[in-house]
């Protein structure tokens, strides 16, 4: 089928064994993208046991889905799926970057995994070449020290094995220390600041042993049915996407205080109000105090609505961070009583490197802080924390 590479990969982690899967063409079109397939799949292997089935389980299936737009419509999304840890359904949960695109240059729709590892380990594909190698040396480490270590060690190998190019770092999906240790808030990480966050699929990888899968396709894009429709489509969201002045300008961190407070809809305190007049938590002072790139993009999209945020000064001197994005912005900024932007950046840098996702962590320990605030939670509880706003 036209928009697809024409198979996929699974890979068992129990015994390292690398298999092709194909779909019929009527699968592929019912089931379409990477959610519909995702579902499709993971119903007729696990559906008649579902019950039965520990999402933290090496029973469970996780599924790393491109679609037939990918590397065409702007995003380059890639769709993470299996049994859920947190609600024991089946979410799609997406991250945007250049992760899919790779494995569709690759020749690869998606990456299907099974098993569990017997230690820690990451998936490399290298165009049609798939190994399961020996993660141990980056298990317990952050977010930027993963992709650090991988990307040099990748990158140094193949420079020495093929010396006849430049070879850049591969595209990579991750886990933190959240993940390794089965948190089911963990989320699956790219870059240095995106993530897919809903579903807990962190824990699923930290589950199985798996601390990354890096990607590195040297090919072309599958072919289309019609690329005259193709580009005219590509065209016409580029050009939508790219008179979004708004958000070329200040990235969705503007829905926060210039949208979101005004209208009484930004969480402060848990939700304890809705509303707050802190002007040093406007979008233009995340601007002039911590943005250091005011246009970056993910794959293709013309928008560039992320910003790359660092702390220069103070006491969170050298945390880093995207925009942060309005969900992060409001629910480990204002939800927490945090109302300046390094602090922010710096609670967004921890989340980060921890690997867990921002909306539902902040939203976990807002409401940590309102217990902690009315006396049902102690210090003592917590460690000796003192968990004020």
């Amino acid at each position: 089928m036209r928009g697809y590479a024409g198979k996929f990969a699974e890979i068992d982690l129990t015994t390292g064994k690398v298999s092709q899967v194909k779909f019929e063409e009527d699968i592929l079109r019912k089931y379409i993208g990477g959610r519909g397939l995702a579902a499709k799949v993971l119903w007729d292997r696990l559906g008649k046991k579902w019950d039965k089935v520990d999402p933290l389980s090496p029973e469970n299936i996780l599924t790393f889905f491109a679609g037939p737009l990918t590397g065409y419509y702007p995003g380059g999304r890639i769709c993470i799926s299996g049994k859920s840890p947190q609600s024991n359904g089946i979410i799609g949960s997406t991250m945007a970057g250049e992760f899919a695109v790779e494995l569709k240059c690759g020749g690869w729709d998606g990456i299907i995994v099974t098993g569990k590892a017997e230690k820690p380990s990451y998936i490399l594909v290298k165009d049609s070449s798939i190994e399961v190698r020996n993660a141990s040396h980056v298990w317990g480490k952050d977010g930027k020290q993963t992709i650090l270590t991988l990307s040099k060690e990748v990158r140094d190998e193949w420079n020495k094995k093929y010396p006849s190019r430049e070879w850049r770092e591969p595209s990579m999906v991750y886990i933190g220390p959240a993940g390794e240790n089965k948190c089911r808030i963990a989320g699956v990480q790219g870059k240095f600041a995106h993530g897919a966050g809903y579903g807990g699929y962190g824990s699923v990888m930290g589950s199985k042993n798996l601390k990354a899968v890096l990607a590195r396709g040297t090919g072309p894009l599958p072919d289309v049915a019609d690329p005259d429709k193709v580009y005219k489509m590509m065209d016409e969201a580029c050009k939508s996407l790219y008179t979004n002045d708004i958000f070329r300008r200040w990235g969705t961190g503007y829905l926060g205080y210039a949208v979101g407070n005004t209208q009484s809809s930004e969480p402060v305190r848990n939700w304890q109000e809705e509303w707050h007049d802190e002007k040093s938590f406007s979008v233009d002072q995340f601007e002039s105090r911590v943005w250091v790139k005011r246009y970056w993009a993910d794959f293709g999209c013309p928008t560039a609505c992320e910003k790359l945020s660092v702390v220069r000064l103070g006491e969170f001197k050298g945390a880093i961070t995207d925009n942060p994005d309005y969900e992060n912005q409001a629910y480990v900024g204002t939800n927490l009583g945090i109302f300046t932007p390094e602090a922010n950046v710096y609670v967004n840098s921890v989340i980060e490197d921890l690997g867990f996702c921002g909306i539902q962590g902040g939203n976990i320990l807002g409401f940590a802080g309102e217990l902690y605030q009315r006396g049902i939670l102690t210090k003592e509880d917590l460690g000796g924390i003192d968990l004020k706003w």
